[in-house]
């Protein structure tokens, strides 16, 4: 959907791809519109399941910078995430331990919806 237009869509074609795959920002657009990509927004962390994305604004100036995808749920069911910045496995969604974190810190959550 969208190709070869870099701006439109969730797509990748060999060396090619949309903005949405390299741009933390350019997803939460894209997940926020909910229609490339059906999605729902939600209030909390709590109602993320495995594969939804949350995405986080460090400084909470309106630009996402970091998007994160639920890979496991901790004992209390909170999201656990893995990361490539610094290799991690099942860390937890909020990233208060990540040198970017800052008190201004926003999040905006993603339930990823069938296709049907």
């Amino acid at each position: 959907m969208g190709a070869p237009n870099k701006n439109k869509g969730w797509w990748i074609r060999g060396k090619s791809w949309s903005y949405t795959w390299t741009t933390a920002h350019s997803l939460y657009h894209l997940l926020k519109a909910g229609n490339a990509i059906r999605t729902k927004q939600v209030g909390s962390a709590k109602e993320l399941n495995l594969g939804d994305i949350l995405c986080i604004d460090f400084e909470g100036d309106g630009r996402f910078d970091h998007n994160l995808i639920v890979t496991a749920k901790d004992q209390d069911g909170m999201p656990l995430v893995n990361a490539h910045t610094m290799n991690s496995r099942h860390r937890y969604w909020t990233y208060e331990d990540s040198t970017r974190y800052t008190p201004n810190i926003v999040y905006k959550f993603f339930v990823i919806l069938d296709g049907g």
